[in-house]
């Protein structure tokens, strides 16, 4: 089975890789795991790309690996193999092209579980990857 791991380092993720790991029923005989971190590019670092103010002080870059490292070493623990692919762009429709573009089988992530009125106002990254593809996704809360 393809697997798609959506992972942040946020504790949404580690309930998503916790099930994961209790669940070895979902994983199945030969299992092929993709953990992706989707970098959603910060306004500041937009800014200062387009020369709107030189003067802004610039946005450190962030180190995926580092942020998602004990959730890809739980995994490893476990015996799994693990891949992680950084991609940048709107986290959902990252997530789904991803799954889409290796023919993943499942989609497994956390979620913040916001009320209605958040996530109409604020958007979910789990309703647009469940909008954007064919792919089950499996959602932890």
């Amino acid at each position: 089975m393809r697997i798609l791991l959506a992972i942040d380092g946020s504790g949404h993720s580690h309930k998503a890789v916790d099930y994961l790991l209790a669940h070895p029923e979902l994983l199945g005989g030969r299992t092929e795991i993709t953990c992706v971190f989707v970098e959603t590019p910060p306004p500041l670092r937009m800014v200062g790309a387009l020369g709107a103010d030189p003067g802004m002080p610039s946005v450190p870059p962030i180190d995926p690996a580092a942020i998602v490292a004990p959730l890809l070493e739980k995994l490893r623990a476990a015996g799994l193999a693990v891949e992680l692919v950084v991609r940048e762009g709107d986290p959902g429709l990252e997530i789904a092209q991803l799954a889409c573009d290796r023919g993943c089988e499942l989609i497994v992530m956390g979620s913040h579980g916001r009320g209605l009125f958040r996530r109409a106002v604020l958007g979910s990254v789990a309703n647009k990857v469940l909008a954007s593809c064919n792919v089950a996704v499996l959602i932890v809360r």
